[in-house]
């Protein structure tokens, strides 16, 4: 089984470690995510994996004849002249070689050739399956490619499409182990969830790196973080990774208050008796003491989780009040030269407060939809009117030739931002779109496609709009530059219309969601939870319809035979592993219980003047919590086994 061993690895840039005699075993069936701030060497670990980078010293070691999957960055001139189809299919080795080699072997009565080429299909067919033509247009339309775009050249795709295309070529190619650098990037909500199935039934080793939230936990099994010290490496979802460093940061910092305050009371009594005779040998004691103590401390505070620097706290600027209905639109509808009409004709209203998300699928025209709303392309038929007093604020990504090119970063985010903007404010919102300092006297024209991007973001954030029409704006941000956003964005003030396939944000800013399709437009007042509710029992009911449409195979006497001896089976395993968890549970309790005892004598005085015992309570302590951390993670994992054994047999209820 493929596996990836990583052998006191390190990387350093501009004198700065990146990575510092790093070793992890990673086993198949792994997916793991690597998480961390901009900077912490996510990608070079991706790229020092798939051999891209060399490291200072170190290896990377894998079975012998793995093959490892890896989008490259840049397509050669030749890519672009090449067919989307062909593109994928020149990564899969082709079933009319093989048959060729086979008809010369059996011609020839080679029967070691004919050994080796039995060998060989049966292993195309285990990575890639009969048709590789069938399974690369499948990973095509399942990451969003239409059939009309398969005989396109590369060089005909916008940039976001490429990527996709990059993506499809190295999941048809199948590998042992996949590393993927941000797949989710350019892909709409039905492509990532498609992915995400993709990856979930993937047997081999993942790595990857991603800044959707819902997506990382989802998929990963376990969790690595890269910090400003050393990696941790946790079991479970990022969420879970999260959740125990908070416990643990929390715990250790109770435990390094506890000792600091034990510092403070032996230094007052070191100070009184520091002068008196009779008192320096009790002082000399209680100062080797309060050295015992402070070694404890640091040691403490060096187990204490990293947070990779100040965390961000974005607060939008407070926007006035404007007209209570922000926009009004009537019988609108809209088609590009040559075109058929994107919906039915369109009316609809926004009012003051209103958190809006757009959704649906490529081509429904949810961003046309915000150009007509900013006024940037007109309707064909009916108006879109803006209320008095409205302040808008537009982002889009393809804003950014608005941009003075030969201005300072500093320069230009204060004229977006208007003169109402403090110094001050304008720096803390560069900071927060990862344009600290070092930017502030780059001229603009220098900086790359998503720094320009960040820029235009924060000056549309900046400028006190009350209004907020936002396309993609999470797009090249960091996991925790998102997050903030997507906080800022509950607490704002205003309104705001938006298209995303953040799923996290989504889920969190938007009250309502309308459902953009050709026949108009769908609003879900519950929210994204609504919506992705919607869309779900829409697939299942579509999924049923089509398999009533084939002819039944078995009989439903044999088909309830069938589901009776799965129940059967599942009942025969999900009662030992609740047996398990209970008897778990009892356990902890008790090591819990133990631990306060512990805990509890600890605190006493005479216990803690007694240095053998006190020594000896302290590595009774330190056991018990191993103990009952090693408990939780196994009571963890095996509670999504039970879940799944669960979800399992209700499924099989319903049939």
């Amino acid at each position: 089984m493929p596996k990836i061993s990583i052998l006191s690895l390190s990387k350093s840039y501009g004198g700065r470690d990146v990575l510092r005699d790093f070793s992890l075993e990673i086993p198949a069936g792994t997916r793991l995510a690597v998480v961390g701030r901009n900077g912490a060497g996510k990608s070079t670990l991706l790229r020092l994996l798939a051999g891209q980078d060399e490291p200072d010293s170190g290896r990377v070691a894998y079975p012998l004849g793995a093959r490892v999957g890896y989008v490259a960055q840049e397509l050669g001139a030749d890519d672009l002249d090449t067919p989307l189809l062909g593109f994928v299919m020149a990564a899969l080795p082709s079933w009319g070689a093989f048959w060729r080699d086979w008809d010369h072997a059996a011609k020839a009565g080679d029967q070691t050739t004919l050994h080796e080429l039995a060998a060989r299909q049966t292993r195309l067919e285990h990575e890639l399956g009969y048709n590789p033509e069938h399974r690369a247009k499948a990973i095509l339309t399942g990451l969003g490619f239409e059939e009309k775009q398969w005989g396109q050249e590369l060089a005909a795709l916008s940039g976001g499409w490429r990527e996709r295309a990059k993506l499809a070529r190295v999941l048809a190619a199948g590998a042992d182990v996949l590393l993927l650098d941000e797949p989710t990037n350019h892909l709409d909500l039905d492509a990532v969830e498609w992915l995400e199935n993709y990856l979930l039934a993937y047997e081999g080793v993942l790595v990857f790196v991603a800044h959707d939230r819902v997506f990382l936990d989802r998929v990963a099994t376990r969790t690595l973080f890269l910090g400003d010290a050393r990696p941790v490496v946790r079991p479970g979802s990022f969420s879970e990774f999260l959740a125990w460093r908070g416990e643990l940061d929390e715990r250790l910092g109770k435990q390094a208050q506890n000792i600091d305050d034990k510092i403070k009371r032996q230094m007052a009594n070191i100070d009184r008796f520091r002068y008196k005779s009779s008192k320096a040998r009790q002082a000399q004691s209680k100062l080797k003491s309060v050295s015992r103590l402070e070694k404890e401390l640091e040691e403490l505070r060096d187990a204490r989780p990293e947070s990779g620097g100040p965390s961000l706290n974005f607060t939008l600027p407070e926007p006035e009040r404007g007209d209570k209905t922000v926009v009004s639109a009537a019988d609108v509808s809209f088609a590009f030269p040559g075109g058929r009409p994107l919906w039915d004709r369109l009316t609809f209203h926004i009012y003051r407060g209103q958190k809006i998300a757009l959704a649906g699928p490529n081509g429904a025209g949810k961003t046309t939809l915000l150009k007509l709303v900013t006024g940037e392309l007109v309707p064909d038929t009916g108006r879109v009117r803006v209320g008095t007093g409205i302040k808008m604020g537009y982002y889009s990504q393809h804003q950014t030739e608005l941009l003075s090119p030969d201005q300072t970063v500093i320069s230009e985010m204060k004229r977006m931002a208007g003169p109402k903007a403090s110094h001050q404010e304008v720096c803390n919102i560069l900071g927060i779109f990862l344009l600290g300092e070092s930017y502030f006297e780059r001229p603009v024209g220098l900086l790359s496609g998503g720094e320009k991007s960040r820029l235009l973001l924060a000056g549309v954030f900046a400028a006190r709009a009350n209004f907020l029409v936002l396309d993609e704006p999470t797009n090249h941000l960091d996991l925790e530059s998102r997050e903030a956003l997507t906080r800022a964005l509950v607490d704002y003030a205003g309104t705001i219309l938006v298209v995303a396939h953040d799923r996290y944000l989504l889920s969190e800013v938007a009250n309502e969601v309308w459902a953009v399709s050709h026949g108009g437009i769908t609003v879900h007042l519950g929210g994204f939870e609504e919506y992705d509710r919607c869309l779900r029992e829409a697939a299942r009911a579509d999924f049923a319809a089509s398999q009533e449409d084939r002819p039944a195979r078995r009989d439903d006497k044999e088909r309830r035979r069938r589901l009776a001896k799965e129940r059967n089976a599942l009942y025969r395993e999900l009662k030992p592993k609740k047996e398990d968890f209970a008897a778990m549970e009892a356990e902890l309790e008790a090591v819990l219980d133990e631990q306060h005892r512990v805990e509890t004598t600890m605190a006493d005085p005479q216990a803690y003047a007694d240095t053998g015992l006190f020594s000896e309570l302290s590595k009774k302590y330190h056991e018990l919590t191993q103990k009952a951390e090693n408990l939780l993670t196994r009571m963890g994992n095996l509670e999504k086994e039970i879940e799944s054994l669960e979800s399992r047999r209700a499924a099989i209820a319903e049939q």
